[in-house]
């Protein structure tokens, strides 16, 4: 029976042929070598071994191997398109190329490969939770997305058993694969995710030095200060909760990151509070960076991979499209509230958010706003000073795009 079941794991890894010819492009582990890193870098900038679910769609299915979990090999669905696939024909064009990670409760969106390679991208989008294109379970999957395989499962002693180990794996094998396609450039790959998806952006955007830009949505690091998952921690004895911390929060591996990012958040987000999420902003300090943190922004999916800045933030790095709008730091005097910026396509509109509320949780605080000035020539937003006591603030912008962006977040610590 071992022997059967050996044999139909080599064909199911083996039959569609693993090397494409392509040149394999490992991953810089150099940076990382006065750091305890969990997973094998190098191993997984090699293209996993894979077969097709479906060959023929425009959006085609299939199931790569990952990592083992609790010592047996696992599999992982996704879903693969490009613009020549989407459209039915066959060209020599080379595409960019973006990998999509959900977040929690999502799955391997088929409609959000298709969005991309509508849009002139190459596109996985691979499901974190075990199951297949139909929600059941796949055949040799890995650990489903249940608080205890995010959470409690590291008191049993096997760091590698932590979902997260897992996702951020699986994410990196998805990258290795998509390089691996004949028909994508290996130098213009992208990166974005939502949520539990974007809190993993984070992770792989330290980790993952082949990514040219990353888009982290909602997901920062410092989980122990969040809202909804400091509690989940602080259920842990004392040595996990720090252990967990010490391997599986972003805020160890955005220092590493390479890759140009955006942040996109909402000022009220439940999961991900603006502290943390001012903190972890400040943690890249080797990349191009930039943040649209949005006023009452929903948490969803689709509303996570709406926002058109991701795609004009991955154009502005791959294709050399206009960049972003960039405001700097907020300065205040006794009578002002002022940031500098730099737009392109000059800046159609702006406003000042401000709150002094302390004692809500994030989701519930209180914020007022008012019309900013724009002075195209000085290059400078500015308004009246509000309220002198405001401990938290943003400038919020729209170029003549419609494409936005804010001010770093202003904390009065």
């Amino acid at each position: 029976m071992i022997r059967v079941y050996s044999l139909f794991l080599l064909f199911i890894f083996v039959s569609c042929g693993i090397n494409t010819g392509k040149k394999i492009h490992k991953i810089d582990v150099d940076k990382f070598q006065d750091s305890e890193i969990l997973w094998n870098l190098d191993s997984l900038s090699n293209s996993p071994a894979f077969s097709w679910i479906d060959s023929t769609s425009s959006v085609r299915s299939l199931a790569y191997e990952s990592v083992s979990f609790e010592g047996k090999p696992t599999r992982v669905f996704a879903y693969y398109s490009n613009p020549d696939l989407l459209q039915g024909k066959e060209t020599e064009n080379s595409f960019p190329a973006v990998v999509l990670v959900h977040g929690g409760g999502g799955k391997a969106f088929k409609e959000w490969v298709e969005k991309w390679a509508a849009d002139g991208y190459a596109a996985i989008a691979m499901d974190l939770g075990g199951k297949d294109g139909s929600g059941k379970p796949l055949f040799m999957a890995g650990p489903d997305q249940t608080h205890e395989n995010k959470f409690t499962i590291i008191q049993k002693g096997d760091l590698k058993n932590v979902w997260s180990y897992h996702a951020v794996a699986s994410i990196i094998l998805a990258h290795s694969f998509i390089l691996s396609r004949p028909e994508v450039d290996a130098e213009r790959t992208c990166l974005t995710g939502i949520s539990w998806g974007g809190y993993l952006t984070c992770i792989v955007a330290g980790l993952d030095d082949r990514f040219k830009a990353a888009v982290p949505v909602y997901g920062c690091g410092y989980y122990d200060e969040s809202d909804a998952f400091g509690k989940p921690l602080s259920e842990l004895t004392p040595f996990y909760e720090k252990q967990w911390m010490e391997y599986f929060d972003p805020s160890v591996y955005l220092p590493f990151a390479k890759p140009a990012l955006l942040f996109i958040d909402g000022n009220k987000d439940y999961f991900y509070n603006i502290v943390p999420y001012y903190k972890t902003y400040n943690l890249p300090e080797n990349c191009h960076k930039n943040i649209c943190l949005t006023p009452n922004m929903r948490h969803g999916h689709r509303e996570g991979w709406r926002p058109i800045e991701i795609r004009y933030f991955f154009e502005s790095v791959v294709n050399g499209g206009v960049p972003l709008p960039k405001i700097e730091e907020l300065k205040r005097t006794q009578s002002s509230v002022s940031a500098g910026f730099n737009s392109f396509a000059g800046l159609r509109s702006a406003r000042f958010y401000y709150s002094s509320d302390t004692t809500s949780t994030n989701a519930n605080r209180v914020w007022f706003d008012l019309a900013a000035t724009i002075n195209q020539d000085k290059r400078e937003i500015s308004c009246d000073m509000p309220d002198a006591d405001f401990k938290y603030a943003f400038f919020y912008a729209t170029d003549n795009r419609e494409v936005s962006v804010s001010s770093p977040i202003y904390i009065k610590l």
